[in-house]
């Protein structure tokens, strides 16, 4: 491929040469060895041209501060669209926002998370980055307490989980649940998203098991099959937010 450059492409997307193996269906081994510049099989070039679809723009420049910023709708390495924000700082890193889900629109927000739209009108939410990532990235007001044991791992009510949605076309794979600890989960038995630890994957079975950090008897671990989700973020920031006042 002379038109790209796989690992400039996958570095400035954010993922590793494992992630890319598992998202083109090769091994971490076929992912290096195009990225030293060997032959693809143009079945691949294909997959790969459309996986790093690449519609770059100009950086503006603000003009009362020297940060540029870049908008993923026009910086795309898929042709999905989402609502994630990236304000380029002075250190070289980023400043990333993404929609946040507050308590009082997280019972209907499954069903028309994928509106542009509505995502650009909900609250913001921002963490650091190192680089403008891929996917879907979204935020959530945590409600309830069963993630509340009172130790350095805890996540309060009202503290905000950052998450990276988990394509269902990867569940029937293992869940990086040892790289990725705990995941907001919508169930179809749920109205509200639950918050847990999942510390196993049955693959064959297609069953993850759940766990809440709070040990009181109504927070019991339990299992979950995969045909009773709809929808898997895994969380990559947790904040404790500061304001008096929640929604």
């Amino acid at each position: 491929m002379n038109d790209i450059n796989i690992k400039e492409s996958r570095e400035l997307a954010g993922i590793t040469q494992d992630f890319l193996a598992s998202e083109l269906g090769v091994t971490v081994r076929t992912i290096s060895s195009w990225e030293n510049g060997a032959t693809i099989p143009k079945g691949k070039q294909e997959m790969i041209r459309k996986y790093f679809s690449l519609k770059t723009k100009e950086p503006e420049v603000s003009s009362e501060r020297d940060i540029h910023v870049v908008d993923s709708y026009e910086l795309q390495f898929t042709k999905n669209k989402n609502a994630n924000h990236f304000t380029r700082l002075p250190n070289g890193q980023y400043y990333m926002t993404m929609p946040l889900a507050e308590h009082k629109i997280q019972a209907g927000f499954l069903d028309n998370y994928q509106d542009i739209e509505l995502l650009k009108g909900m609250s913001q939410h921002g963490i650091i980055v190192d680089r403008p990532a891929k996917g879907r990235y979204l935020a959530f007001r945590v409600k309830g307490d069963s993630m509340d044991d009172g130790t350095s791992d805890a996540i309060p009510q009202n503290y905000i989980v950052a998450t990276r949605e988990l394509q269902r076309q990867h569940w029937t794979s293992l869940i990086r649940f040892k790289d990725f600890r705990f995941w907001v989960i919508y169930t179809t038995e749920s109205k509200f998203p639950l918050l847990k630890e999942i510390t196993g994957h049955d693959v064959e079975k297609g069953i993850i098991s759940c766990h809440s950090l709070n040990d009181s008897p109504e927070y019991k671990d339990f299992d979950l099959s995969l045909n009773d989700v709809q929808a898997l973020f895994y969380v990559i920031n947790i904040q404790r937010d500061v304001a008096k006042d929640y929604y």
